[in-house]
Parts: C-alpha cells; sequence; structure tokens
C-alpha cells in the first residue's frame, strides 16, 4: 500500500464510466469524481451528473508491482498519462484531497470556508484592518459584513478576497 500512487488514464470521449467498470474488474482501485449539471433538452431542464474531468480516471497502483501495461488495452481506457514508456504519478495529496472532499454519491462537494457568522478581517479599502461579522454570502463572489462603526452597526458588501479569516 506505501507505494501505490494515483495515476491518470485518459479515457475515450464520454467512457469514463466503462474505464472505471473495466478497470475495476480487473483490480484496480479507481476514482472519478462526479458534479451536478443542469441541462437543457426538448425545452425541459433535467439536473444530472457528469464527470469533474471529462476524458480522465484516476487509477492507483504500484507500478512496480501492478501489471498496469493492461490498462491501456482496457476497454474505454486510452492510455496512462505517462512520461516516456513510464507512467507519470500525480503528487501526492492531490487525489486524496478531492477524494476526502466526495460524497456518499460519488459527487464533489467542496466546503466554503468562509460561512456566516466568522469573524474576517478587511485586508484592504478604506476600512482596512477593521473587523467583521460575516452576515450572508451570495453567489457572484461578495459577503455581507456586519461591522461595528461609528457606534452602530453597519452593513457593507465586499469581495471574498478583500478579507482575512480571524482564528
Amino acid at each position: 500500500m506505501e507505494s501505490e500512487r494515483w495515476f491518470a488514464a485518459m479515457t475515450q470521449p464520454q467512457r469514463e464510466g466503462i474505464a472505471v467498470d473495466n478497470l475495476r474488474r480487473q483490480g484496480f482501485h479507481t476514482f472519478s469524481p462526479l458534479e451536478k449539471v443542469v441541462r437543457r433538452h426538448a425545452r425541459k431542464t433535467v439536473a444530472t451528473t457528469a464527470p469533474v474531468f471529462r476524458g480522465y480516471v484516476f487509477v492507483r497502483l504500484d507500478p512496480m508491482r501492478a501489471r498496469w501495461r493492461s490498462i491501456n488495452g482496457t476497454l474505454g481506457v486510452r492510455s496512462l498519462v505517462a512520461n516516456g514508456d513510464a507512467p507519470l504519478a500525480i503528487k501526492p495529496g492531490v487525489i486524496e484531497t478531492l477524494v476526502a472532499s466526495t460524497n456518499a454519491d460519488g459527487i464533489l462537494e467542496f466546503i466554503d470556508p468562509l460561512q456566516p457568522g466568522m469573524i474576517v478581517r478587511l485586508r484592504a479599502g478604506p476600512f482596512a484592518d477593521e473587523l467583521g461579522v460575516i452576515e450572508r454570502l451570495d453567489g457572484r463572489g461578495r459577503l455581507v459584513l456586519l461591522m461595528s462603526l461609528m457606534g452602530g452597526q453597519v452593513r457593507a458588501g465586499v469581495s471574498r478576497d478583500m478579507v482575512l479569516k480571524v482564528a
């Protein structure tokens, strides 16, 4: 287990699921995170899932012990991403982080580090270094802060990159 690493395998177009099934049948540990997508079809909107990394699946193996060349001949797979003759490993921690951010249904869910109620410090602008409490977040990358200024509570809308989380 210690010498096992994650590798990327290029798949045939829209064949990620077939590649994962066939690699698992061969005994390889695979990972292919999904995301929620909304598609319009025939005047209807349909909520479905799709691979986050279209055209790729990830395979965990020890290249010194596993028969990794068989991956290149697997139905649904084009080839392992390689550097010359050897497969190219993904940096440690990258796929592990993605696996930890995946729910039970295989859907990738990142948790926003900024949440309502958190205390933040403004980084720049006329109120630089002032503290505020996040009142709410909007979908456009902005925050609404409650700040104590001039003897009262003042609401201020700021960009996410303008604040630092206070420990």
